[in-house]
């Protein structure tokens, strides 16, 4: 049991926070009622300060344990002056704001960053070159770069930023379930959404002018910078978390790269995006231990890394992890764990791969002795569908894929059952031969734990458009029929494997609507209106090996 004092709490509301232009950022500060000054933990949002669900109380819960709590809404939403603009402003406002903080006399001189989902980029973006007085970092599903996931994924457009984008239009948030959003899911040209959801949005139409990593973008980029972190930081992510790629890139970088690499700390939960929660998915129970005790151990933590009482932190190890299957909490020393390796599953087939009742096969050597390839026809006006809650900003889950496994446009490929658990924790990655008779097209690779009695459980899962396989910067074509290498990401997972289990490995050209449906043209996705079918080919023989990567730890 962590032992610090507990503090009655006081709030000064609606603070005026200088900009370096001038603007007013409005910030609600609450501060243990005692003897000061006081560490401060720093959280900019989108999504009001003053929000009586998850902020107040968050706020509150912290002051009392000791800390100061700074909350400020950005720069043109809610209580703050200036123009709402994503992604742009939040490094400039940051800092500013730091500076502001260190002088306050409720501060001791020392600031930790906080926040979730756009909030954790908020902090992400502030900490380079930041005021002294920055101690920590604590980013919570933070977006990564936004060429890397949100609003782009890879050259696709990641299809709920429509609504993200409806959702923090303006000053507030709207309703954004009166829509029929399912209903919108054909419609093109992508740029014009906004429009026909009835409003008009410059950061969506510039967006979607833009989905190269070019020289709009690479300002909001922060990924690459992880050489020059020199605070203690804790990554905090769920297995299930539609912005995980900037966790799982993000720590190990940080441990190879970062000043601070010895003072880098992970949790992964069994979570989706909504952070700590329960999985409320039918069939789904990850068990008594999937909810913890969140904000407790982020204040140990920081009692640890600038409170001043590392003794509420003890003897933990660096990384906290949960391994779904057994349902249980795991201590690690570094993540991937150590012990780790890589293990490939080989793709065949005798040609008809074609849906689950299809003869793929997932096998440990490469070989063919049928048909070297598996073909489909992918129409991007009848697109193979994701399965996730269109009224939601949540995508993806432990969902039973099969009702997307019985078509035929998507390619499965399955191990025989278990004869023994399998622990997979890490990376994971689809390497595959393909060709496609269209300009350009896109492949998805999915993962799935498949169970004794046929239910198929999602893992994880990404995509590659053939253009931009080896670059997001610029295009590069291949041509019709060429076979080449392309390597999806399919960001992460962590999982026993049980026993009589399988592995089934999904390929297709569409996960609508994650993603939206590639028109399988160079015509640039937020201008493009005509689509064509396209006929796509996995080739699996000695020569084309395609495979899947999955980390496994020795049980």
């Amino acid at each position: 049991m962590s032992k610090r004092p507990r503090y009655e709490v006081k709030a000064l509301l609606d603070l005026g926070c200088p900009a370096d232009d001038g603007i007013r950022l409005s910030t609600d500060v609450y501060l243990p009622q005692g003897e000061g000054p006081w560490p401060v933990v720093f959280i900019r949002t989108p999504y009001s300060n003053n929000d009586p669900v998850k902020k107040i109380p968050l706020a509150r819960e912290f002051a009392s344990n000791g800390y100061a709590v700074a909350s400020q809404d950005v720069r043109g939403r809610y209580d703050s002056e200036g123009e709402w603009y994503p992604f742009f402003n939040e490094a400039r406002d940051g800092l500013a704001s730091q500076k502001w903080i260190a002088e306050q006399d409720w501060c001791n001189g020392n600031i930790a960053l906080m926040g979730r989902s756009y909030e954790g980029y908020c902090a992400w973006m502030q900490v380079f070159g930041h005021h002294p007085a920055v101690k920590a970092i604590i980013p919570i599903v933070a977006l990564p770069d936004p060429v890397l996931n949100v609003p782009w994924q890879n050259g696709s457009v990641m299809w709920n930023m429509i609504t993200w984008s409806l959702f923090v239009h303006a000053r507030t948030n709207q309703d954004i379930e009166q829509y029929d959003w399912e209903s919108l899911y054909g419609f093109r040209p992508l740029n014009r959404l906004d429009e026909q959801l009835g409003f008009v949005s410059k950061p969506w139409r510039d967006w979607m002018d833009h989905h190269l990593k070019d020289d709009y973008w690479k300002p909001a980029c922060y990924m690459h910078r992880m050489n020059e972190l020199d605070i203690p930081a804790l990554h905090i992510c769920g297995w299930y978390d539609d912005d995980m790629p900037s966790t799982i890139n993000n720590f190990p970088n940080a441990r190879k790269l970062a000043k601070s690499k010895d003072d880098q700390y992970l949790l992964i939960g069994p979570w989706p995006h909504a952070t700590n929660t329960k999985s409320v998915i039918p069939g789904v129970d990850f068990g008594t231990e999937e909810v913890i005790d969140i904000n407790g151990f982020i204040l140990d933590w920081l009692d640890m890394v600038m409170g001043g009482n590392p003794g509420n932190w003890g003897d933990r190890k660096r990384c906290y992890l949960f391994e779904m299957g057994s349902n249980t909490w795991k201590w690690h020393d570094d993540w991937p764990p150590q012990g780790m390796e890589e293990k490939s599953l080989y793709l065949n087939s005798a040609g008809k791969a074609n849906s689950m009742f299809g003869d793929g096969v997932l096998q440990e050597a490469p070989d063919n002795k049928g048909k070297n390839y598996d073909e489909y026809d992918y129409d991007p006006d009848h697109p193979t569908p994701y399965l996730q809650d269109p009224y939601t900003l949540q995508i993806g889950g432990p969902f039973d894929a099969r009702p997307v496994e019985r078509r035929d446009d998507v390619l499965c490929y399955t191990t025989p059952p278990l004869e023994r658990d399998l622990v997979i924790c890490g990376r994971l990655w689809a390497e595959l031969w393909v060709a496609s008779s269209a300009e350009d097209t896109e492949f998805c690779a999915k993962l799935c734990d498949v169970h004794p009695n046929g239910l198929s459980r999602q893992l994880n899962d990404g995509n590659i458009r053939l253009a931009l396989r080896d670059t997001l910067e610029k295009q590069d074509p291949v041509p019709p029929g060429d076979v080449v290498r392309i390597k999806i990401d399919m960001w992460a997972t962590g999982i026993r494997i049980l026993k009589g289990h399988s592995l089934r490995l999904e390929v297709a050209s569409s996960a609508v609507p994650k993603f939206a449906a590639h028109t399988n043209t160079l015509d640039p996705p937020g201008t493009a209106v005509i689509a064509v079918i396209a006929s796509n080919r996995v080739y699996h023989d000695k020569d084309q090996p395609s495979r899947v990567i999955i980390p496994v730890i020795p049980d």
